[in-house]
């Protein structure tokens, strides 16, 4: 089950990577993009084969297989079991091929919004990328439950209609219920050295988004998996290490433990190493007194390493760090194309790119002897006399690093980034630098003391994109998402300038192409526009309307956060068995606080004859809203002492029981995966897995 998936439409996800398919379904995670729809001569080498449209997987049972979970109605490869592949071994070249149809090529069948054999789909330039990277920070979706419950949630009003307001609103976990019944049950399956090795990696991943520290011997012994205390799958071992991470125990002996696996080079046949270093970075450096933690990222950076995964995610990781004290470093590298340490090696073009993420990551525009010297050198990779000549996924980071550094800068740097942004929404090389520079504008646009005139400007250039960007299904969509992103930061939202032209492209895309229209939606969500909510709901009513323009719609909807859409939401997430659909309108129900769905949904997940696909939705949705009262049927599909169900379905309950758990308004993993370039990871397997995960 080496991807848990949310919308579990993107279970089939390595069908085309067969170096991959092992790991298929591992860690607990979600496809981040539009199923079935990136077709092979729209995608770069680099870029990661995408899932075929409706897919399911064969649940793994064990080592060995076991039954199916999709039924008769839903296809989709067997994962394979045991340890018969791993992680890519590819030494930093080129990437996969793309496939020429077959498994991992387009979907050929019709339907809303599908492309055919003969229709080229947006590709990695589709706006669904850039949001189902960004949306967890975006939607905060237990923050919005939490202020949905205390009242102070602006927009959100609650009819109870006769019935008790405890029942309408959703109740999240007390820290009793976590402590009391979840902890013990998945402390439990840790310890479960017989358990499929799925449940057992999400059994771990869960424990630490709770913050049981008692886990953390268990977890250095599943990581270590030595002769002396051995014998886990390399799922949950790879798991352990990035548990660590997500448990955020900040001491000296985790993060000495860490940099010993990060460093030793015996383990490259997983992905230990590159977890951890990613569990380094989340951990910070405040309590890094001596900076061993950047020492041994530098170490990795500068030596000879046969895995391709491994100095991308240390690159990753100093981001993570935010420590300003490495950008001289991180400069010289992008200067020299390699760490200044004597013998150090060379740098490949994707690993510079990453060099260019750290530095946005980290939002240092210069050094004390220069001030703007970031600045300088990533806009000159980009928007310099000669951009051109670097690699397209150095020019893609850079567009997006130019959004990261501008709020720390001056006014007049600000104005330079926002002019250079702007050339690069024109003229930019490819399509996705074009619209990484459009969200970046957004970004620089809706930081926090950001000077008028700058905003004013960047409205001014996203709302020519939004009517005149080319081609319309790729840029305008971004343009929105970027206006988007202003309004959402702004206390009064200009209506001329913002809500009204989100408003008047969702109602003109009604006779065009849905996915575009979409993003209009979510665009609109964003800026919590009441004027769109009609529409909206008139949308997401319509069972012949294309179902993920539905989803967003409902998404959208509960952003705004309107009450008149309430019953909207309800009866689509009761009466349509569309998985993803399902799934999309959970969230809207949590962010409006609205548990009435909840008894709805326990139903789903106790019925015997249900599909497993639609159990696995139906509790990552209970999940995502984190109600206390899915707690108990979640428990009981987790252990399932009695093998009732299969071992796919009870890892997608643990996810969920982790998820409810989850002390965090936002999950920490949101941190890799905000203004990620998702187009250079095709080239990191780690990466790629590891943006997968809930």
């Amino acid at each position: 089950m080496r991807l848990i998936l949310t919308s579990l439409a993107g279970a089939a996800l390595l069908m085309a990577f067969p170096a991959l398919t092992s790991d298929a379904f591992a860690h607990g995670g979600a496809y981040r993009g539009p199923a079935g729809e990136v077709p092979p001569d729209s995608r770069e080498p680099s870029d990661p084969p995408p899932p075929p449209e409706g897919g399911g997987p064969t649940t793994p049972g064990g080592e060995t297989g076991g039954p199916s979970t999709g039924g008769g109605d839903i296809g989709g490869p067997s994962t394979g079991g045991g340890d018969s592949g791993g992680p890519s071994t590819g030494g930093g070249g080129s990437g996969p091929a793309p496939s020429s149809g077959g498994p991992g090529g387009p979907s050929t069948g019709g339907g809303a919004g599908r492309p055919t054999s003969s229709s080229k789909g947006p590709g990695y330039e589709d706006w669904t990328f850039w949001w189902n990277f960004n949306k967890d920070e975006i939607l905060l979706l237990k923050s919005e439950v939490k202020k949905a419950q205390t009242g102070t949630r602006s927009g959100t009003s609650v009819h109870t209609f006769g019935r008790k307001k405890s029942d309408t609103q959703v109740k999240s976990a007390t820290q009793a219920a976590i402590n009391d019944k979840i902890v013990p049950a998945l402390r439990d399956m840790l310890d479960q050295k017989d358990l499929n090795f799925d449940i057992q990696s999400a059994a771990a991943l869960a424990l630490a988004k709770i913050g049981d520290t008692s886990i953390v011997p268990t977890l250095k012994k599943m990581a270590r998996n030595d002769k002396t205390g051995g014998g886990y799958h390399r799922v949950v071992e790879e798991s352990a290490a990035l548990a660590f991470g997500l448990l955020q125990e900040d001491t000296d002996e985790v993060r000495d433990f860490l940099i010993e696996l990060v460093g030793d080079k015996e383990r490259n046949a997983s992905y230990v190493r590159p977890f951890a270093a990613i569990s380094l970075g989340l951990l910070g450096d405040k309590n890094d007194k001596d900076g061993k933690v950047t020492q041994a990222l530098v170490a990795i950076l500068a030596g000879k390493e046969t895995k391709q995964d491994i100095k991308p995610t240390a690159l990753v990781a100093l981001g993570l760090l935010e420590n300003d004290a490495i950008v001289p470093d991180l400069l010289g590298m992008l200067e020299k194309g390699k760490a200044d340490v004597k013998g150090a090696e060379e740098l490949s073009e994707t690993e510079l790119a990453f060099v260019v993420q750290a530095l946005g990551k980290i939002g240092s525009p210069g050094t004390e002897e220069n001030p703007t010297a970031v600045v300088d050198a990533v806009m000159a990779r980009v928007a310099g006399k000669k951009a051109k000549k670097y690699d397209t996924n150095i020019r893609r980071s850079a567009a997006i690093a130019l959004g990261q550094l501008a709020p720390q800068c001056e006014s007049k740097t600000q104005q330079s980034i926002i002019k250079a942004l702007k050339g690069i929404a024109k003229d930019g090389k490819d399509a996705s630098e074009r619209n990484f520079a459009m969200v970046a504008m957004g970004r620089v646009a809706a930081a926090d003391g950001i000077d008028a005139e700058t905003r004013v400007d960047a409205i001014k250039a996203l709302q020519y994109y939004l009517e005149n960007g080319k081609p319309a299904n790729l840029a305008q969509p971004f343009a929105a998402l970027g206006m988007g992103l202003i309004g959402r930061a702004m206390k009064t939202v200009p209506e001329e300038e913002v809500r009204k032209p989100l408003r008047a492209k969702f109602a003109e895309a009604a006779k065009g192409d849905p996915r575009s229209r979409a993003a209009f939606a979510i665009a609109s969500g964003l800026v919590k526009d009441p004027m769109a909510v009609p529409e909206l709901i008139a949308v997401l009513k319509d069972r012949g309307a294309d179902k993920r323009l539905r989803g967003y719609c409902a998404v959208s909807l509960g952003m705004i956060g309107d009450s008149a859409a309430r019953d909207a939401i309800r009866g689509t997430l009761r009466d349509d068995t569309d998985r993803d659909l399902r799934v999309q309108t959970a969230v809207a129900a949590g962010l409006m606080g609205d548990a009435t769905v909840i008894g709805d949904l326990v139903k789903i997940l106790e019925a015997e004859k249900e599909s497993q696909f639609i159990l696995g939705s139906v509790a990552l949705a209970l999940g995502q809203i984190g109600d206390e009262r899915a707690i108990e049927p979640l428990l009981k599909i987790a252990a399932d002492s009695e093998k009732t169900f299969p071992d796919i379905t009870r890892a997608l309950a643990t996810v969920a029981l982790g998820q409810i758990g989850d002390r965090r308004d936002t999950p920490v993993l949101a941190r890799v995966a905000r203004d990620i370039n998702f187009r250079a990871i095709g080239r990191v397997p780690a990466l790629t897995e590891l943006l997968t995960i809930l």
